[in-house]
């Protein structure tokens, strides 16, 4: 198993991004461990061993108690990847690579479970806007 990332929410949750092969493709997944210790549903999904043709897809969850989660998996011409939440918070999602895949690189977000996803902009490497 590979880890891409961790890191810490503004709770103090700790999560984990992995990817490691699984038929038919990748596994990539998020495991969360809140401040008070509890380890949550891991979040996952399998990226196709064919390239992706979607600029984007999107895997999300949660469990009864922790934090919410986003899982990011764009096309390499996808450059950035801009979250707001519903109380106005900017998200700047780092995008990271898979191994063995040059067509597509993942991010995540885990966010207050009280908060929503309103938008998710794309950006290609001039800075331009994708079209929604």
């Amino acid at each position: 198993m590979d880890v891409l990332a961790t890191g810490w929410t503004t709770d103090a949750d700790h999560w984990t991004l992995t990817s490691e092969p699984r038929p038919p493709g990748r596994h990539v997944g998020v495991d969360v461990t809140t401040a008070g210790g509890h380890r949550c549903w891991g979040t996952g999904c399998v990226l196709e061993q064919q390239p992706q043709t979607d600029r984007v897809q999107l895997t999300t969850g949660s469990d009864d108690t922790g934090p919410s989660t986003l899982i990011v998996s764009a096309r390499a011409d996808v450059r950035a990847v801009v979250v707001r939440l519903s109380d106005g918070t900017r998200e700047d999602l780092r995008l990271h690579a898979l191994p063995d895949r040059t067509d597509v690189r993942v991010a995540v977000l885990v966010y207050p479970r009280r908060l929503d996803v309103h938008r998710i902009d794309l950006y290609d490497a001039a800075g331009t806007r994708f079209p929604d």
